[in-house]
């Protein structure tokens, strides 16, 4: 932090605040399921919908906010996202019917996604040229801090104060961050003043997320659920046509197209989220609900891949500026694939040590990831697409943890209903929880081949390309 010139630091630490409790709201309230599911009297199905709608809203307007600080004023996105997001986490502390509660949800999220790009491209415009690796460095890993953290966080508040204290203790890091950023910015950047806002691009967008999401975890229950996947895909390509040929697009696709760096990092970060996030969840139900862990417990046992990925990621930016970006990257996929493929190995009785072992080398892949891609993605947008760039970076990880829990909620409805996790059905939890490893080993299969392929395109590239 020294290095960092001092006007800057407190408008990193309230962006790096932001990235906190950002994926914290989901890795944290993952960890306290089942205490909340036993207060509210919710089934494994409900549970997973919390998790569920909170991503879908991210999914949804991740990609346009970076277009829309573009146009409205980043800083006024910023502060504007910070403060929905705070009234909401205030107010679910205080809910106690299920249908209120996931509808404020995905209001939450909606606010995390408005604060998300704008804060990442207010620091890429801010810092030096010689900066910009250590402090993109710093603002990952904050993101990935919140994701790793979030179990053990949760658990020691929930354990101590209860779980509404989850909520509400996310409200007052929002309105620290909220007041360091107001008092220390003045400057407004809106390059696309006066640009118009691609309303019906943004609806098939959101269109398109909302019936991937409800057909595919409602195939077992609903006869209209194939129906929404076929919508999906119709949405999906409407939005694509309107994209590519309007003059003031959401996402300029072309950045796909020609830009086979971008493309690749950007599918490698997304296949890679599609395939860990949900660990997270699997762990906390298996050790709370099989293995008799309190969540106070709990949260300390999942901490260790917290204390892991702070040790890792901090020097994963200083090894891609010596090896390259992607050699560091592609090494951080190996290791999270090498613990979801032993996690298909987990029974009701299996050693904890194996769990430590998993944590383990999902701390350290996942620290020596972050980073490298995130400069990948960005440095190779340019100046000019600067804030798609940062909704894209968000968009992939918010929609890979969309397609996670996608994955878990319809596996659970399979095999376990709308049952909630007893003695009697423990069974079919396990068997839930090993395919879904199995599938998530095949998809981080998928994210090293994205990672290899963009090799011969990334031969010199190093950190110190980000945002020039």
């Amino acid at each position: 932090m020294r290095e960092i010139p001092r006007p800057l630091r407190a408008i990193l630490f309230s962006v790096c605040a932001s990235q906190f409790i950002l994926p914290f709201m989901l890795a944290g309230v993952n960890a306290v399921l089942p205490i909340l599911g036993g207060d509210l009297d919710l089934s494994a199905r409900q549970l997973s919908l919390i998790s569920t709608i909170y991503t879908l809203s991210l999914a949804i307007a991740q990609l346009s906010s970076g277009r829309i600080g573009d146009i409205l004023g980043r800083r006024r996105l910023f502060l504007s996202g910070l403060g929905i997001f705070c009234l909401c986490s205030a107010a679910l502390g205080f809910v106690r019917h299920f249908e209120i509660f996931v509808c404020i949800r995905f209001i939450q999220g909606l606010g995390a996604a408005l604060f998300n790009a704008s804060g990442l491209a207010i620091l890429m415009t801010l810092a030096p040229a010689d900066k910009r690796g250590t402090i993109l460095g710093i603002s990952a890993a904050s993101v990935y801090a919140g994701i790793s953290c979030g179990p053990a966080l949760a658990g020691l508040l929930a354990g101590a104060f209860g779980w509404r204290w989850l909520f509400w203790g996310s409200a007052l890091s929002a309105v620290g961050a909220w007041l360091l950023m107001h008092h220390n910015l003045q400057e407004e950047w809106r390059p696309s003043r006066g640009e118009p806002f691609d309303w019906l691009g943004f609806f098939c967008y959101g269109g398109f997320m909302s019936c991937l999401a409800l057909g595919a975890s409602s195939l077992q229950y609903a006869f209209w659920a194939p129906w929404m996947l076929v919508g999906a895909l119709c949405l999906l390509i409407c939005y694509i046509r309107l994209e590519w040929h309007s003059t003031f697009p959401l996402l300029e696709l072309r950045l796909f197209t020609q830009n086979r760096i971008f493309a690749l990092a950007a599918l490698a970060a997304f296949v890679n989220y599609a395939s860990s996030f949900g660990v997270s969840f699997y762990f906390s139900m298996y050790l709370q609900s099989l293995r008799g862990l309190s969540v106070n417990d709990a949260g300390m046992f999942l901490a260790v891949q917290a204390v892991v990925q702070m040790l890792t990621a901090p020097p994963s930016g200083r090894l891609s500026d010596r090896y390259g970006a992607n050699l560091i990257s592609t090494l951080g996929i190996g290791l999270c694939g090498l613990g979801i493929a032993l996690g298909a190995l987990i029974e009701a009785d299996t050693p904890l040590t194996l769990l430590v072992g998993i944590q383990i080398l999902l701390g350290m892949g996942i620290g020596l990831f972050a980073t490298p891609n995130t400069t990948l993605i960005l440095g190779s947008a340019g100046a000019r697409y600067l804030g798609q760039a940062s909704g894209v970076t968000g968009a992939v990880r918010t929609g890979g943890m969309l397609i996670n829990m996608i994955i878990v909620t319809t596996t659970l409805s399979f095999f376990m209903g709308q049952a909630p996790l007893r003695p009697e059905n423990v069974q079919a939890f396990m068997e839930s929880m090993r395919l879904d490893f199995c599938i998530f080993a095949g998809l981080n299969l998928l994210a090293l081949c994205c990672a290899l392929g963009r090799r011969r395109y990334t031969r010199g590239t190093n950190t110190k390309t980000a945002g020039q």
